[in-house]
């Protein structure tokens, strides 16, 4: 499994828009260094952020907050993905820097991003088009623009789950 970030010199700054650090990911170390700065999961004309800048990317991310419920029966956990997700689909899960924190009035609970890796986009709106039936979120229309906040402390490795392949019997 391979993907793609790119990653700020910042962390935490909503305003920035430069991502001109380029990390190609094949393992679980290098993914939680990565992880831990503000990073981006397509490329950008001159490393600058923004729908008209879009170029490629080939991998794509989805947000877990557990908000679509107040009862902890019915968070999803990482441990809970390849149940849900497949065996056969390659994914990489990492706590996000909110992981069982209070957030927008909700109570501690599992927060994380699952990435998925895939053959390289160059259209932006089949980009965008990827995830939008999968989520509730009104962010969804413009995922290859998300921002994905580093943390410099509580990131952590998640048992059992972390970057996993395809099954080489579903890999091309």
């Amino acid at each position: 499994m391979k993907m793609t970030f790119y990653t700020a010199n910042c962390r935490g700054n909503a305003k920035n828009s430069l991502y001109p650090n380029r990390r190609v990911i094949d393992n679980e170390d290098d993914c939680m260094e990565v992880v831990a700065f503000d990073h981006v999961c397509a490329e950008f004309k001159d490393c600058r952020r923004s729908g008209d800048n879009f170029l490629s990317c080939d991998v794509d991310v989805m947000d877990c907050d557990n908000s679509h419920s107040d009862n902890p029966a019915d968070w999803i956990h990482p441990e809970d993905l390849e149940g849900k997700i497949g065996k056969d689909v390659a994914f990489a899960v990492v706590p996000s820097r909110n992981n069982m924190k209070p957030k927008e009035g909700k109570s501690a609970r599992p927060r994380f991003h699952v990435y998925f890796p895939h053959d390289p986009v160059t259209d932006g709106e089949a980009c965008a088009a990827l995830k939008k039936p999968y989520s509730r979120s009104s962010r969804s229309s413009m995922p290859r623009l998300w921002i994905l906040h580093g943390s410099s402390s509580g990131i952590r490795r998640i048992p059992s789950s972390g970057m996993r392949a395809r099954s080489p019997s579903t890999a091309s």
